[in-house]
């Protein structure tokens, strides 16, 4: 089953700092961001998810949380 996603936000802190080039498209630096998550240098990170649930026809928001 799949939930038609509005909008999704993400909060990275990182534990060291993290430096991006501004000539990145925002795919590219959004490829440069997870995957310093993977690579463990993220201190917490916080994804907020808005979705709508067709079967009762209405937005909800989900916080999910994962501290490393």
């Amino acid at each position: 089953m799949s939930i038609e996603v509005q909008h999704a936000n993400l909060k990275v802190v990182f534990k060291r700092g993290f430096t991006l080039s501004p000539e990145l498209s925002a795919e590219e630096a959004l490829k440069a961001v997870l995957q310093a998550v993977k690579n463990g240098e993220a201190k917490e990170v916080n994804i907020a998810v808005e979705y709508c649930d067709e079967d009762a026809d209405a937005d909800a928001l989900a916080d999910l949380e994962e501290e490393e």
